[in-house]
């Protein structure tokens, strides 16, 4: 049954990947021109295999669903997967939801950030439907006792702690999600470039269409994890019917909910003790800022 309490949300993700499939995942040694996609969930992990693997391909959209071409390390071996193996082109290409800390090292890397807000708002509408019984949990309840409560290493914040501290890497890539939907070419040649991918013009303009929300609505049973619900969906005891689609539709934007002033400031609190002092940043704003 799908959750109509906070405790029961948190039981059926538990059970989404088995502790012996994350270690699994955790072990992966990666080739050093491995692409490895790690942003925070609901960060613009799926726009960004989308762009990868477009430019990887030439546009290929010759798969189900963008994760069966880009595998989730710490999913693959409860799906069946091997992350050793070849796949449809060069450079491979993963995703990922982890930490740096907790990252296995050896790849290069991409992470894009989100105003926290926005991550929670997405994030309550992409589980209601699939692990939620739809109008069950308030947004409220849920952005305390689901996203406020995480901690680390699976919090948004320590998420973002972790991968700001590989500034200077060069073999970690950092961007903003809301600078990518301001203007996503300067975005799409540096990813190319951090690929090592010539970006002829034929191969630009074939990435910039297929990677934009128009194009993605169109195609959106490639980028519904209809492949991992399939196999996931029963363990986790969800009757069938879900929707997890990640790309947002007008009617969908239009409905999100609209947080509190109690939840910002309580949002606020939350990077003023985690981010802050770490990383000198006073806010999402500043971060983006600096990014820029």
């Amino acid at each position: 049954m799908r959750a109509t309490t906070p405790e029961q949300l948190q039981s059926t993700l538990q059970s989404l990947f088995t502790p012996e499939g994350v270690a699994a995942g955790l072990s992966f040694q990666p080739r050093p021109s491995d692409i490895i996609i790690s942003p925070f969930a609901k960060c613009g992990t799926t726009w960004i295999q989308q762009t990868v693997h477009g430019l990887r391909t030439r546009g290929s959209m010759d798969f189900g669903e963008i994760t069966e071409v880009t595998p989730w390390i710490e999913a693959a071996a409860d799906l069946g997967w091997d992350l050793d193996a070849e796949q449809v082109a060069d450079p491979r290409a993963f995703k990922s939801h982890l930490s740096w800390d907790r990252m296995p090292q050896g790849g290069k890397y991409i992470c894009v950030f989100r105003d926290p807000m926005r991550a929670l708002v997405s994030m309550f509408k992409f589980f209601e439907g699939w692990v939620m019984k739809p109008g069950a949990i308030s947004f409220n309840r849920f952005a305390y006792d689901h996203f406020l409560a995480r901690q680390a290493p699976s919090s948004y914040w320590h998420h973002l702690v972790s991968w700001l501290s590989q500034r200077d890497n060069d073999r970690v890539l950092l961007l903003c999600y809301e600078h990518l939907q301001a203007s996503f070419e300067p975005a799409m040649e540096r990813i190319a470039a951090f690929m090592e991918i010539d970006l002829d013009d034929e191969l630009a303009a074939i990435v910039r269409r297929q990677s934009s929300l128009a194009f993605m609505q169109e195609h959106g049973s490639h980028f519904d994890d209809h492949f991992l619900r399939q196999q996931r969906d029963p363990v986790m005891g969800l009757p069938p019917g879900g929707s997890s689609s990640k790309v947002s539709s007008e009617d969908s934007r239009a409905a999100r909910p609209q947080p509190s002033q109690a939840l910002i400031a309580d949002m606020q609190l939350r990077w003023d003790r985690d981010v802050t002092p770490a990383t000198g940043l006073e806010n999402y704003e500043q971060l983006m800022s600096q990014m820029a």
